[in-house]
This record gives structure tokens, sequence and C-alpha cells, in this order.
């Protein structure tokens, strides 16, 4: 198969191959927020504005057919205190250690496609030394690549914030409360219990008019604890408020956008920021008023979100992508690994570069292993 890779940059770039994109992302078996262009488009803008960061994504094509998309930024990195050039997969504005994907068409992600496409890469780009593809999750398309092209140098280690990401399904057939502690249950009483004598009212939105009055309230409240004192709310930080206007801007028509809040009278108490693409819920953040801590707010606004959602059985599986521990209380019934891969170039150098970080790795965790005996 003879291929063509083609560069696109920024945000204009992006909306050039968007309709492409959309079509094969369409054809992927399990679609979730990062295989969408609509993603990237709200990345692209902000780092531009914000940060002066352009995007560029390499789509590979066949006889004019779109067959992959690899969106990236140039980095510097440090693997086993050796400095790097790095082709760095994207995620979102801040770089969390969190999910991400290749976006390959089935058959290609299945055979020695990826392997080709970095032999390309080493041929006709000396920019780099390694692809860095943080954030994989077991079942994802670059797992499947890089599983279909051995004869790559790759170093592999433990990815995401706790190395595993965790799923809560709550689709028509069910039943996810049945498989909660009676202890949380209990608490979650609790809370209730504590609330009798409040006006508590639970909203939700996903129309562009909705979020649009939504999302102040959510700033308020993620903002009016600790992260306001310490400057890291989303309120305080320009970059992280224009990605999420952006992606209610990208996501908000087609109802890919949702934002979640509780209310005690007049006062919103918690909210939960999502991405839903095919019923994958994507919780992007979370937001409680430490004043009403007791009350658990963000268990019952996440507790509201299952009933809905599990009455009417539009939605699969809800998941902060990056399984904090205050999410296990809702006995996730799926857990996927995530671990991150450095792709080296494909040449004698790029192999001895991945034997020697490999074996740097490799006694830095036997020492770590040791001091904790």
């Amino acid at each position: 198969m003879r291929v063509k890779v083609t560069s696109f940059e920024g945000q204009s770039g992006l909306k050039k191959l968007a309709p492409a994109w959309r079509k094969l992302s369409e054809r992927l078996e399990t679609r979730r927020h990062f295989h969408c262009v609509e993603w990237y488009l709200a990345l692209a803008d902000t780092l531009e504005r914000k940060a002066g960061i352009t995007v560029t994504c390499l789509a590979i094509s066949s006889s004019d057919e779109l067959l992959g998309v690899f969106p990236f930024r140039a980095a510097r990195v440090e693997l086993a205190g050796v400095p790097l050039h790095a082709l760095q997969l994207l995620s979102d504005a801040w770089e969390a250690e969190t999910a991400r994907d290749l976006v390959l068409a089935p058959a290609q992600a299945q055979d020695e496609f990826f392997q080709a496409f970095v032999h390309l890469l080493d041929q006709n780009d000396a920019s780099w030394d390694v692809i860095s593809l943080r954030g994989i999750l077991d079942d994802s398309v670059a797992a499947a690549a890089l599983h279909a092209s051995p004869d790559l140098p790759c170093v592999r280690t433990p990815g995401g914030a706790w190395g595993r990401v965790e799923f809560v399904s709550c689709g028509a057939t069910d039943r996810p409360f049945d498989r909660l502690s009676k202890g949380f249950r209990q608490n979650l009483r609790t809370a209730h219990n504590h609330l009798k004598s409040s006006a508590v009212s639970f909203s939700s939105t996903r129309s562009p008019h909705g979020l649009a009055a939504a999302y102040p309230k959510f700033l308020a409240v993620e903002s009016s604890g600790w992260k306001g004192v310490e400057g890291t709310s989303v309120m305080k930080s320009p970059t992280a408020d224009s990605f999420l206007r952006n992606l209610i801007s990208q996501f908000g028509s087609s109802g890919g956008c949702e934002i979640h809040l509780m209310h005690i009278e007049e006062r919103t108490v918690a909210a939960l920021f999502c991405v839903v693409t095919d019923d994958i819920c994507y919780i992007l953040k979370t937001a409680y008023d430490e004043a009403f801590a007791r009350m658990s707010p963000g268990h019952l606004t996440l507790e509201r979100l299952l009933q809905q959602r599990g009455a009417t059985g539009r939605l699969q599986v809800v998941t902060p992508y990056n399984a904090p521990p205050w999410f296990r209380a809702w006995r996730p019934d799926e857990a996927l690994g995530i671990h991150n891969a450095y792709v080296f170039r494909p040449s004698q150098q790029g192999h001895e570069l991945a034997v020697r970080v490999h074996s740097t790795l490799s006694r830095a965790n036997a020492s770590a292993l040791q001091e904790r005996r």
C-alpha cells in the first residue's frame, strides 16, 4: 500500500481535515472524546491563543482515503536523564496524566501500518528522537498498533495518575447501585438526611443556551474552595477557561457537552463538566463547595447523573479518565490499564537509546522496590 503523509497545522489546518476525520472516527469500534476532531479543534484554538503553541496533525492517506491521524505537539522530554526531542501525543490544555490515543482505521490498527508510518517519519523528518505516546489504554488504537509493530524500539512505563482507568456502567440493563457497599449507601443516605430541611435541586443541560447559562455557575463553585485560594481553578486559569469554552462551542451543538449542577436554595454547591461521545461520559472537571462538604455534594451530583442516565438507558459508562481514589466508592465494574509508550527511531542509534533508557528505568524501579521493602 502506498501512503501519503500530510501535515495540517493549527486550527485552520484542522478545519480542512475535519470532514475526513469525522468519517474516519465513525469507523472506530469504541470512540471516545479524544478520537473526535472537535476535541482537537478546541485544543488547537486554546493553545494557539493562550500559549503560542501550534498543534500539528499528521494525516496518513492512501488513494485519497484518510486512514490515520496522529495529533501531536513538539516537546522536549527527559527519559532516564536523557533530554530528547519528542513528537508528543496530545492530551488536553493542561497536559493532564490522562488517556489519549491515535486515530486509525480498524484494519490499519491491526497490521504493520503504524510501523511503516514510523519508518516513513524516520526517513523524512529529522526533528525528533522519540514519539511519546503517553496515556495509552489497554483497548486503545495505539496499543493495538504497537502490538502489531514488534520491530519498533519501544519503552513502556506505567501511565496515568493511578495506572488504570475505571468505569461505572449505567445502561438500561445495568444496576450500578446494587454494587455499592453497605457503608457507602449509608453515607449517601446520611448526606440526603442532612439536606432534608433545605431546598435541594439538581439541573442538567446539554443545549448551547443551557450550557452558556450553567457555565458561570460551574466556574463559581469550582473556584470557591482551595483551588480558588491557590489560583488553580478554571476561573483563574485563562488557558483552562478558554479550553472549556471551546469544548462547549465544539461539542455543544451535537449534545456532546454536559454540565450537571446541584443547588441548595439559590446557591450552586457542586458541578460536573462532562464530554459525552457514543454513550461514554467523560467527567473532565468536578467541583463542590467546601462549606457543604459534610453533605457530600459531589457524590450526590454523580448519583443524580447515574440515576437519570440509568433510567433512560442512554449512557453506558461514566468515568473520570484518571481513576481517582474517591471514585472507587462507586464500585466501578470495569477497569483498563493505562501506560506510556515511547517509540524511538527505527535505527541502530534509536535501538541503542531505547536499551539505555529501559536499563536505567529498570534499575531505578528495582531500587525503589528495594527501598519499599
